[in-house]
């Protein structure tokens, strides 16, 4: 054996065995003694590319070329080693030359079609490729990167033509059937990829892509029951794929089959623990199961893992809101606005949470950052007037429901709102105007039919203002409000039998209603029944002590039935909490001198004297 031999032998030992530093040093000897032997030359390109040297394997193939540029075998390696340096231009001139010198030289056609598909010249791509096919039709490395070429210019039916020309020729290859169930999925035609899939696992049951594809699409198709059994197919192949656990675990979730889902997406996270969109979806089935601290927990995990996505922000803030915990939904919606400040359903639902916090200010400024962002929602505009509105800001509601009617003009809440925004400024008239105008929009709707009597009713019109308010409970028998409403109306009347009717009636509805308590007291008291009137005003007082109105009806029920002891309490009770109460004082000074306490009542009544400045 010569010495070209044996070092060009020990090189191919080498390069066969993955020792390629090796394998370079004993062809460079080789090519020492041999310098024009092109097979030496077209391996050492190859080891230094295997050691990621493309540069040196560009310079070793130009070389050669220089003195046999009639070879494609050179031109072909001196296009690959220009593609493993990125640059494909010059790589897509190297086949070029491949082909013009050997014109049946598949591997060619196939990466000038990748060189220029890098380039985004689809058409040339997709010509080089077919010329492929075409010398070797069963190639599937040209088949495949021709359908990747097809898929980026959107001509889903031509890759579907390819793989069914590939039927024709191999209709028992599972992923040829793969493939197309693949296409026709694309082309939004579940059904049919349905069967093709089937067509897949069915020849080679073990093709794990077959089975998720399949999957996927009864998905799709909102056959939910059948996509489980392929996932669970799929996890027999492949029972440690973390993203197949989360597949199933998201079915199931969607079945409301919350139990199999937590145990999937548990074992999904126990796979691959970094995988932000599991611990998400984790979270969520969590929350369904009514496990709210172990859901915040992983909807955390979520956001550590993945701060920049909006989901898990949305769903903590909806478990904080369920639960009344406002202050944690506020401050994980400015926790959310800090990386993403542009969002306005985050900005709208940080000013929700202050308005339930009492922070109208506060929900005022976050609605009109949302209306920054997206000028064009009429809801926005609707919270904006809202918030503004339970400011005392009437005005300035007003213009900012004006503005949200302009954009939904069929929302009955923005024409009932604009209705009494108006009343709140004293433009009664106008709000009567607006009541109307919403009631030929929704004449069943008994909250405007009540609103309507409200202005009516500031407006002195008062038997228009009495139908209204019925009107109202005809339509919704339990509206206390609207009961209440009339009752108080009938007691300025003074038609008393009538106004206690209602009040009686709004509190069988709402036995809780302090309000209610107080102002039927008042009408016992106007039929001159104290003993009555002191009863449900003791309960008002129960259930509201703030009620000022049900003190001073209580004062005058038990000084009516000159009971002179409680009055002195229920006046002392007042004074605890408000000692300089000029009317209570009044009144225990009263109810003292009626008991012969003179000089007790005497020091009682100077210190009312002195509270109201006489």
């Amino acid at each position: 054996m010569s010495d070209f031999a044996a070092w060009y032998a020990r090189a191919r030992a080498a390069l066969h065995g993955g020792r390629f530093v090796d394998a370079e040093a004993a062809l460079r000897e080789a090519l020492n003694l041999r310098p024009d032997d092109v097979k030496a030359c077209l391996d050492l390109a190859l080891v230094l590319r295997r050691l990621r040297r493309a540069g040196d394997a560009e310079a070793i193939v130009r070389d050669a070329l220089v003195s046999r540029p009639e070879l494609s075998s050179l031109h072909y390696e001196l296009g690959v080693a220009l593609f493993e340096q990125g640059r494909f231009a010059d790589a897509a001139s190297s086949f070029r030359e491949t082909v013009r010198l050997h014109p049946d030289f598949v591997r060619a056609h196939v990466n000038l079609g990748l060189s220029l598909e890098r380039q985004g010249d689809w058409a040339a791509a997709e010509s080089a490729l077919r010329e492929a096919l075409r010398l070797r039709p069963d190639d599937a490395t040209a088949r495949a990167n021709l359908t990747t070429v097809l898929q980026r210019q959107r001509r889903s039916t031509a890759v579907e033509a390819i793989h069914r020309d590939a039927l024709r020729r191999t209709p028992d290859s599972a992923d040829t059937h793969a493939d197309l169930a693949a296409s026709l999925f694309e082309q939004g035609r579940c059904a049919e990829a349905v069967e093709a899939w089937r067509e897949a696992v069915q020849r080679q049951p073990d093709l794990t892509r077959a089975h998720v594809g399949l999957g996927v699409a009864l998905e799709r198709l909102g056959r939910l029951r059948e996509a489980v059994a392929a996932y669970r197919d799929a996890l027999r192949f492949r029972p440690a794929d973390a993203s197949l656990h989360r597949k199933l675990g998201l079915v199931l979730k969607r079945r409301h089959r919350y139990g199999e889902a937590e145990a999937a997406l548990r074992e999904a996270v126990r796979l691959d623990p970094r995988d932000a969109d599991a611990h998400y979806h984790l979270g969520t089935v969590l929350d369904r199961r009514g496990h709210h601290g172990a859901a915040i927990a992983a909807l955390r995990e979520a956001l550590r893992l993945s701060s920049h996505t909006t989901a898990p922000y949305r769903a903590l803030g909806a478990i904080y809101r369920r639960q009344g915990r406002f202050s944690e939904e506020a401050a994980t919606y400015a926790e959310a606005l800090r990386l993403h400040p542009s969002d306005a359903d985050f900005h709208a639902a940080y000013g929700q949470a202050l308005g339930t916090l009492g922070d109208y200010a506060g929900a005022t400024a976050a609605l009109r950052q949302a209306i920054t962002v997206r000028g064009d929602d009429g809801e926005l505009r609707y919270e904006l007037g809202v918030a503004l509105g339970r400011q005392g800001r009437h005005a300035e509601a007003e213009a900012a429901l004006r503005e949200a009617l302009a954009l939904r003009p069929d929302d009955i809440r923005v024409r009932a709102n604009l209705a009494l925004s108006l009343g709140r400024q004293g433009r009664h008239g106008e709000a009567e105007a607006a009541y109307r105008l919403a009631l030929a929009h929704r004449p069943d709707h008994p909250s405007l039919h009540r609103g309507l009597g409200v202005a009516l009713y500031w407006q002195e019109r008062h038997d228009e203002a009495e139908a209204a308010f019925l009107e109202a409970i005809r339509l919704k028998p339990s509206y206390v409000r609207a009961r209440c409403d009339l009752g108080e109306l009938l007691s300025e009347r003074g038609r008393h039998v009538e106004a206690e009717q209602a009040y009686r009636a709004a509190l069988a509805l709402k036995p809780v209603s302090a309000r209610a308590h107080a102002a039927l007291g008042a009408v016992l008291l106007a039929q001159d029944r104290p003993a009555e009137a002191e009863e449900v005003l003791q309960q008002a007082l129960h259930l509201d002590p703030d009620l000022a109105r049900a003190h001073f009806d209580l004062w005058t029920a038990l000084e009516a039935q000159g009971r002179w002891s409680e009055l002195e309490r229920a006046a002392r009770s007042v004074l605890e909490i408000k000692a300089d109460h000029a009317a209570a004082h009044a009144r225990l000074a009263r109810a003292l001198t009626a008991q012969g306490r003179h000089a007790e009542a005497e020091v009682a009544l100077q210190r009312s004297r002195v509270l109201t400045g006489r």
